[in-house]
């Protein structure tokens, strides 16, 4: 067993190359490093992630002893498994070492998804805290791991490997920055690469990949709180959906009667979303955060324009907003550019009592703030526990996109991409089951280097450069009826 000073020491080593990282970066606060201070950068954190490769391989080698107590009984001609907690002597994060047999094939999956979720649970996550806690990250991470025995779970746990290891983050920023690379980092980068999750380009790290861990949902864009959201490894998602089934009662003896549910397969397609990201050669050269930056930039990118195409995309090269797809289950209000209370209730009656349970408001500022001027008798038009508001408190306190009020005990939702215009025939608010939106998101979000800008005039580059990040997104209202669109006469 490694002895603890060994350890001890090792951790010490960690924290003053960390501290000495930390003054250079001090040092040249709002400054470009020169060569001097950009080796010294380089080599304390080569230096600081082999001593944490060393640590953690003297943990796991500790536990590997530890459980050898009881020995494992192998059959002739059978590769040993052992748990990616306990790897022995490896490092989990080198595919390479993967056990495999050919008298059981699902010896690699297990053995891909055990040492996945081992990474989630080292894993560092720099999004905002707002946004998600470190826990309800991990929880999501290890939904998309759960099925260990299927193609998701390898998919995915060979995506998580390749894109998390300290290799290959490095190779990532430095693929960004345009600096050269060592050798492992190379490896790493082109391992990567050849995932089909992301081919084409250097995958973004999965602790940054906003296409694998939502973050930056706010009131803006809720669609991806309250929908089905599912994260897949191939171009289409699948379904079945049932109309349901008509019960009845009957006389003794008689005939039964054919009550059969209709099926369908409703299918979502992922389509592409790009951004172009220009920098200039100082900003990569010099900023150290600029990797977590672009993924943060990234996503809230993609929130813009999400939050108009989960409202009203047309399907055609972009997901089918919620909107779109319940544009034929509407309630007409009584008026062409106003609301009445009776409008309110209306459009929740008219919701069929199988999705009323489960429903939310998904609606744009400007109507809500029509609805909360509805009821200004404290109760006498809506009734107090209709229109129910949140203290300041608790409103700050949600961390799920709500507007701080419940409307028939249903949560409301604020959605900036819905329209808030009130003339004939606009589609001003929708009241559902949001469980029967489907928004897939293909895994693995991949960045680009588009090369220089050049000059209009001369043709010659400049001193600009040009990252592509594309990712792949669908959505579709699996059924109509479990949402009412209100409508303005």
């Amino acid at each position: 067993m490694a002895a603890p000073v060994v350890k001890d020491e090792l951790r010490d080593k960690i924290a003053s190359l960390r501290e000495q990282r930390d003054a250079l970066d001090s040092e040249y606060e709002g400054k470009r490093f020169d060569e001097d201070a950009k080796n010294r950068w380089n080599v304390l954190n080569d230096e600081i992630d082999d001593s944490e490769k060393t640590l953690r391989e003297l943990e796991l080698r500790e536990k590997v002893i530890a459980e050898s107590a009881e020995a494992e009984r192998i059959e002739p001609g059978m590769k040993v498994y052992s748990n990616a907690s306990a790897v022995r002597g490896e490092d989990i994060w080198d595919l390479a070492t993967v056990n495999r047999s050919y008298d059981d094939p699902d010896v690699e999956t297990r053995e891909l998804h055990d040492r996945a979720l081992r990474a989630v649970e080292m894993a560092e996550f720099p999004h905002p805290k707002a946004a998600r806690n470190h826990e309800d990250v991990q929880g999501h991470l290890e939904y998309l791991l759960s099925d260990g025995q299927g193609r998701r779970g390898a998919d995915m746990a060979r995506y998580f490997l390749a894109t998390g290891s300290p290799e290959y983050r490095r190779a990532f920023t430095k693929f960004l920055t345009g600096a050269p690379r060592s050798q492992r980092e190379e490896m790493a980068l082109h391992r990567a690469m050849s995932l089909t999750l992301a081919s084409g380009g250097a995958a973004v790290p999965y602790v940054l990949d906003p296409s694998v861990i939502p973050t930056s949902n706010g009131a803006v864009n809720p669609y991806r709180q309250i929908a089905n959201v599912e994260t897949i490894t191939v171009d289409e998602w699948r379904g079945v959906t049932s109309g349901g089934i008509t019960a009845a009662y009957q006389a003794e003896a008689a005939a039964t009667t054919d009550q059969s549910p209709t099926l369908a397969q409703p299918a979502v397609s992922t389509e592409m979303g790009r951004v172009n990201i220009p920098y200039s050669i100082e900003i990569g050269m010099d900023w150290g955060g600029f990797a977590t930056a672009m993924a943060q930039d990234i996503q809230d990118s993609r929130d813009v324009l999400d939050a108009s195409k989960f409202a009203v995309g047309t399907g055609s090269n972009e997901p089918f907003g919620v909107i779109t797809g319940a544009s034929a289950s509407v309630y007409t209000a009584s008026n062409t550019n106003s609301l009445v209370v009776a409008d309110v209730y209306g459009v929740h009656n008219a919701l069929g009592p199988r999705f009323r349970n489960g429903a939310s408001w998904a609606l744009n500022n400007a109507v809500l703030d029509k609805i909360r001027q509805l009821d200004t008798a404290g109760g006498s038009a809506m009734l107090q526990a209709n229109i129910q508001l949140r203290s300041a408190a608790q409103v700050a306190s949600f961390q799920d996109g709500r507007a701080g009020v419940d409307i028939f005990g249903h949560p409301v939702y604020e959605a900036s991409g819905q329209s808030g215009t009130f003339t004939t025939g606009q589609l001003i608010g929708i009241v559902g089951d949001f469980r029967y939106y489907k928004i897939v998101d293909r895994a693995g979000l991949a960045i680009v280097d588009a090369g220089f800008a050049q000059d209009a005039t001369t043709g010659m580059p400049t001193g600009q450069k040009f990252l592509l990040a594309y990712w792949r997104t669908g959505a579709k209202v699996l059924s109509g009826t479990a949402f009412k669109v209100l409508k303005l006469a």
